[in-house]
């Protein structure tokens, strides 16, 4: 009685039990974590895919602004009485 005292008292028979109840608990738990997975990896991919419709919004209205920009621009120095800050060297 002494040797199995020994044994849970040093941890060797807390990783038995602990071995034990993963062998049994794991065909149960496991289809339980893959769906959870599965749902983590598709919320991951749905994220992505509207982070990536957004940034190309993004860019058509900032390209949209660049080119008004420039067309006023160009309108600007086109006009009349206009001085171009440019030195003719």
């Amino acid at each position: 009685m002494a040797l199995l005292d020994d044994m849970f008292e040093g941890g060797f028979g807390a990783g038995v039990v602990a071995a034990i109840g993963v062998a049994v608990l794991a065909p149960v738990v496991t289809p339980v974590l893959r769906t959870t997975a599965k749902l983590a990896i598709r919320g991951g991919m749905m994220a992505y895919d509207y982070g990536r419709q957004k940034a190309a919004e993004l860019g058509e209205v900032a390209g949209d602004l660049a080119a008004e920009a420039r067309a006023e621009a160009a309108t600007a120095d086109s006009s009349p009485g206009h001085r171009s800050t440019k030195s003719s060297s």
